[in-house]
């Protein structure tokens, strides 16, 4: 794999530039203290206050960049009596910064929006994007995090196009695609070649990371264990009870992807649009009749564990938990998937 190196002083010049040709996405800590993936502004002013608090320490990003294709809330199209305006938004977007789990949610969310059924909307956003990932040298949320363990981090091995490795005052950059590649060209001034040894160097940086996650499970024993008939309804109806379905863990999952449809008219003119949904909420699976066929609590949590862990791996060969640990994290009575795994996999009760 081709390495060149990136100064970490360059890395905002980097990002000025791209904004020029680009729709750039980043780590942005905001004054509240939140770290969140923002959209970066083309005016000079508001650019450059955005680029102050670009932050790619290990920290926690409280979303995934999964709203630069999937908003939270989207136009769909507008209408009237006499036609239809679509309204899907293609625009060539640069992620940057972004952790090598988050980066295994939007690959999983591109080929989710292409099953069965094409969906225009999604696909307008992320067919001409680039990733620029950027390795975990320790986890975030130590007590959550447990990439090792499904094979989504703390480095990728594939599936982007540029992943930075932090190697003190500068990025050894791999570069992983053709697309990368170009962009590196593009911008040859700020990437310089990578020095003989440097090769060994990122091998070791790798390595330490991997060792640094503490938090392990048998993610594949339970895979393998979901694919057969147990029977975990113990499980489930004790985490149904346990759970106050507030939904966090829903809109912060990278690769929660159930939305809701509304029709907003006024007069003869209207807009349809679609908003982040959720298979843990009572309403989701109720029909126009009024009947549900998962009123109960846990029914609802089964279809969660199950999509994610059983239904999602047999359909796509990706499992839809990409082990970043945001659901343990968010919850309020401390419900997270890794815990789910450890009770299945050694018998024993985490929750």
């Amino acid at each position: 794999m081709t390495l060149k190196k990136i100064l970490k002083s360059d890395i905002k010049e980097l990002l000025r530039q791209s904004a020029k040709e680009w729709e750039v996405y980043a780590p942005v800590t905001a004054e509240e203290g939140d770290t969140l993936f923002t959209r970066l502004p083309k005016e000079k002013g508001k650019l450059e206050k955005a680029l102050q608090g670009i932050n790619l320490k290990d920290e926690w990003v409280v979303i995934s960049p999964k709203d630069a294709f999937f908003p939270q809330l989207e136009d769909m199209f507008h209408f009237d009596k006499e036609k239809i305006i679509d309204t899907p938004s293609p625009s060539k977007k640069l992620i940057f910064g972004v952790r090598p789990c988050d980066a295994k949610g939007i690959l999983f969310s591109d080929e989710f929006f292409k099953k069965n059924y094409e969906d225009k909307y999604y696909l307008s956003r992320a067919k001409d994007k680039l990733m620029i990932a950027v390795g975990c040298l320790t986890p975030p949320r130590p007590e959550a995090c447990f990439c090792t363990s499904a094979k989504t981090g703390p480095f990728l091995e594939s599936g982007f196009d540029l992943q930075l490795v932090d190697a003190g005052g500068a990025y050894l950059v791999e570069i992983g695609s053709d697309k990368g590649s170009e962009f590196v060209n593009a911008h040859a001034k700020l990437f310089k070649n990578s020095e003989k040894d440097e090769e060994d160097k990122v091998k070791k940086i790798k390595s330490k990371a991997a060792e640094a996650v503490n938090l392990k499970v048998d993610f594949e024993k339970a895979l393998e264990i979901m694919k057969g008939k147990n029977d975990f309804t113990e499980n489930y109806e004790r985490i149904g009870e346990r759970c106050i379905y507030c939904g966090g863990c829903l809109y912060v999952c990278p690769t929660c992807t159930c939305f809701n449809v509304l029709d907003d008219k006024k007069g003869d003119k209207g807009v349809r649009r679609r908003n982040w949904d959720g298979c843990v909420f009572r309403g989701y699976t109720r029909e126009a009749s009024g009947h549900n066929p998962r009123d109960k609590k846990s029914l609802r949590t089964t279809r969660r564990y199950e999509h994610k862990l059983k239904y999602d791996y047999s359909a796509t060969g990706m499992s839809g938990c990409i082990a970043c640990g945001r659901c343990l994290t968010s919850c309020p009575v401390k419900i997270g998937m890794s815990k789910f795994i450890e009770e299945i996999t050694t018998g024993k009760r985490t929750m």
